[in-house]
């Protein structure tokens, strides 16, 4: 009897074994899911950015303007009113938000200085997510730097050429003869053409085609995707033209030069006019052409958006994928007498910054909080859950994407030199002067400096609140030296 208990016991004892070692056999493949998972809610990012494309769309408030896709974006995430480069040109502009960092720390202010040439081991955003775990990539232009063979075997970590297409010239998929061109102005073409006969579309076609392999893999990605448009010529298809009516296209304004500005806060608007032995002045069509090729090339590059963002709904990617779109500088149609970029003025400082986060703040929202491109390395970072570098110079806007009533900074920091493009004398060519702008909530201070001595030779103050579209330069004023000193302050403190 008790030999019969004590089996029952033994044997009660082995099965507990037994159960236990089943359990935790099941546990473990349970337990890898479970870590799997936790990897796969690690949110995405889609980070776009478009070429001169300023604030004259739907979504900030433009009459005319046709992005529908961008504004669907909008009425998802935040819209920031008052984001600024820190350079209103490419190449430092992309080079400044790229690795978080404003232009002189850098020591990058023209088109002829690239990253890793002077930073060897900087890092850019995707390379921190891809350290991090993450896969990343890059479509298009978001980077300069491909001439250099050293600077693009940095770039070729993570960069995807799509080549073919240049991002000038039409080129048909058939390779039939281009239908003629309906318009007169020498940037602009205006032609019958299917929208992947443009670089931008095979862009994008490459951007859906990774984010269908990127849906299948276990980590989360970093999808970079660099749109050309709006960026001169305007050669876009003719039903993009087509979406807008030329009288409609508003008039500039203000067309003259603020009163009392110095010489230095302009330049020789070649990009439009031409270079200065060849310069061409545009008659009111002309203008106008311009204009309106600039809105269908934003319309154009809105709807090739448009369509990856469509993948992304396609893949049930969007509710874990951060979506971040800008402009990498503004750009001036006329206004105060510019064509182009390179000025401290609003129209070139102020860029689109639009951020939609999964489960963050209301869809639709709109701040006027001052921020920065450079403020979107250490977003991203804040929003993904990974640290940030040490180096960054921006600051995180998580605090306004949870309340658009929040601020992060009290002033933004843009700068540009002169002459504006110094091409000669190679990567080693360092400006004559340094133009600074402090935007504020209500005041843009400008600062024109000699480069080497730091001299001030030029002054602007104009007062956002009463003369948005900087009409008069107040400097030197009785009103603005009261002002000044506090602003020369603020701007003395971003200035390294």
């Amino acid at each position: 009897m008790k030999s019969g208990r004590t089996n029952q016991y033994l044997n009660r004892r082995i099965m507990k074994y037994i159960l236990t070692f089943i359990i935790a056999l099941l546990l473990v493949p349970l337990a890898a899911l479970h870590a799997d998972d936790s990897a796969a809610k690690k949110p995405n990012v889609l980070f776009v950015v478009f070429d001169d494309l300023n604030n004259r769309l739907g979504c900030y408030g433009d009459p005319i303007a046709k992005s529908p896709n961008l504004d669907r974006l909008a009425a998802r995430g935040t819209v920031f009113t008052r984001a600024y480069c820190q350079q209103p040109i490419c190449g430092p502009s992309r080079a400044s938000f790229m690795s978080g960092r404003r232009p002189d720390s850098l020591g990058i202010w023209s088109m002829t200085k690239y990253l890793y040439d002077l930073h060897p081991d900087a890092v850019t955003i995707p390379q921190w997510f891809m350290q991090h775990g993450y896969t990343a990539m890059s479509i298009g232009k978001v980077l300069g730097g491909y001439g250099n063979p050293e600077h693009f075997k940095k770039l070729s970590v993570w960069d995807r050429r799509t080549g073919g297409k240049t991002k000038d010239e039409f080129a048909m998929p058939d390779g039939a003869a281009l239908p003629p061109n309906l318009a007169k102005d020498l940037l602009c073409e205006n032609r019958d053409v299917p929208d992947e006969a443009c670089f931008d579309t095979v862009s994008a076609n490459l951007a859906i085609t990774e984010l269908r392999a990127l849906a299948k893999k276990p980590e989360p990605f970093f999808l970079a995707l660099g749109l050309f448009k709006p960026h001169t010529p305007y050669k876009v298809p003719k039903r993009y033209w087509d979406l807008y009516r030329r009288e409609d296209i508003p008039a500039i304004d203000p067309t003259a030069r603020p009163r009392n500005a110095p010489e230095l806060a302009f330049h020789a608007n070649h990009e439009i006019l031409g270079e200065p032995s060849a310069r061409r002045t545009l008659d009111d069509e002309a203008q106008r052409e311009i204009r309106h090729g600039y809105y269908a090339a934003t319309s154009f590059a809105d709807a090739q958006f448009g369509r990856v963002l469509d993948a992304l709904d396609e893949l049930k990617l969007r509710d874990n994928t951060i979506i971040v779109i800008i402009g990498d500088n503004g750009f001036h149609l006329g206004e105060h007498d510019t064509w182009g970029k390179m000025t401290l003025f609003g129209w070139d400082a102020r860029v689109p910054l639009i951020i939609s986060a999964p489960g963050i703040g209301k869809g639709g929202a709109k701040t006027n909080a001052i921020s920065e491109l450079i403020d979107i390395f250490p977003t991203l970072c804040e929003l993904s859950g990974l640290p940030s570098p040490p180096q960054l110079d921006g600051t995180s806007l998580v605090p306004v994407l949870k309340d658009a009533g929040a601020t992060v900074k009290t002033a933004a920091l843009t700068q540009h030199p002169r002459p504006a493009l110094y091409w000669g004398g190679g990567p080693q060519a360092l400006p004559q002067v340094m133009g600074y702008a402090l935007k504020t909530d209500r005041w843009s201070y400008h600062e024109w400096r000699d480069f080497k001595t730091g001299h001030i030779v030029g002054q602007e103050l104009y007062d956002e609140q009463t003369d948005p579209l900087e009409t008069v330069n107040q400097a030197g004023t009785v009103d603005a030296a009261a002002v000044i000193p506090a602003l020369a302050e603020q701007l003395d403190a971003l200035v390294k």
